[in-house]
């Protein structure tokens, strides 16, 4: 299927207990990186200032080609207890942050900005909070700069670079995707021309195509089949131009890490998850780290957010005790 690339995207749902009014999803901060890119950036204290942590949390979307959800806010609470600042950022072309030319959508783009980020919020170090899509970028920008990585908490990570596994959905509600002829026109298009496409076809009339579709049909993958959890309206803001130029480069990355860096990890993984399981074991042989198994959740980890919680705050209180 021509489109399958569009199967990993990590979507938004509802997260119990968070006030949205807490953080203002609407006025983000805007940072200009050294590499051109204008990121829009969230920061979130610790919840005890008395307590904080000299190395923050960072925050790596789903996707490519999405953005950060508002129930991510919620969802790093339990860093924000442990004494971490968590930032958040809308990788370049995606939700709040600026736009690039199309050409200009690459994997390595990404890492860049990162790096970049880390620099300009004068961090020597960072902990990555990756999940879906986030964890395959986490493990990219680790092996580029491991010593700039105190940690990795990796939530149903994406795909591994390079990888070419199988999803399997069976175990979730989500039946055969129906891709409108306007967006296959799209993503025809797109794949054919590249960046070039962008003369004809904007980023902003393909990104609401590519939002239609997250919207419509891609939200009942995420959860384990017969679940309960209710999905919440997302924000918009995808582009889908990201999205194929960077899962084209994830998908073709020929990744031959360094052997463990040496970088404590946490992989949390739900059993309905559908990536398969051969891929999340790929990160725990490549940082040696623990893998959690969460019966009855999805790939959104929605079902039962207080057991992953504990996995995050039992890693923050041993393996990353001794982190500044």
């Amino acid at each position: 299927m021509r489109f399958v690339l569009l199967a990993g995207l990590l979507l938004g749902l509802t997260a119990p207990g968070f006030a949205q009014s807490q953080i203002s999803y609407a006025l983000p901060d805007r940072v200009k990186i050294s590499t051109g890119s204008e990121l829009a950036t969230w920061t979130l204290p610790p919840n005890r200032p008395e307590n904080q942590r000299k190395t923050p949390i960072v925050f790596l979307h789903g996707g490519p080609g999405l953005y950060t959800e508002a129930r991510r806010f919620g969802e790093g609470d339990v860093f924000r207890r442990a004494g971490f600042t968590t930032i958040y950022f809308d990788q370049v072309g995606g939700g709040k942050s600026g736009r690039i030319p199309a050409s200009e959508y690459r994997l390595e783009r990404l890492v860049a900005d990162l790096e970049a980020l880390r620099i300009a919020k004068g961090q020597d170090k960072i902990i990555l909070w990756g999940n879906s899509f986030g964890a395959s970028l986490a493990a990219v920008y680790a092996d580029r700069y491991p010593n700039r990585v105190a940690g990795l908490i990796l939530t149903s990570p994406g795909m591994y670079p390079g990888f070419a596994g199988k999803r399997d959905y069976s175990r979730t509600d989500r039946g055969k995707v129906n891709i409108g002829k306007p967006l296959s026109s799209a993503i025809s298009k797109i794949d054919r021309d590249g960046g070039s496409a962008e003369a004809n076809l904007s980023q902003a009339d393909a990104g609401q195509l590519f939002d239609e579709l997250v919207a419509a049909e891609l939200m009942d993958g995420m959860t384990c089949k017969g679940a309960t959890v209710q999905t919440a309206p997302l924000p918009g803001g995808g582009n889908l131009y990201a999205q194929r130029a960077v899962f084209r480069d994830l998908k073709k990355l020929n990744f031959k890490p360094q052997p463990n860096p040496g970088i404590p990890t946490l992989i949390v993984r739900g059993s309905c998850d559908f990536l398969p399981r051969e891929s999340a074991q790929k990160y725990v042989s490549q940082f040696n780290g623990t893998l959690v198994a969460l019966e009855g959740s999805g790939h959104g980890l929605l079902e039962d957010r207080a057991s992953v919680d504990r996995s995050i705050a039992d890693f923050l209180n041993n393996a990353l005790s001794k982190a500044p």
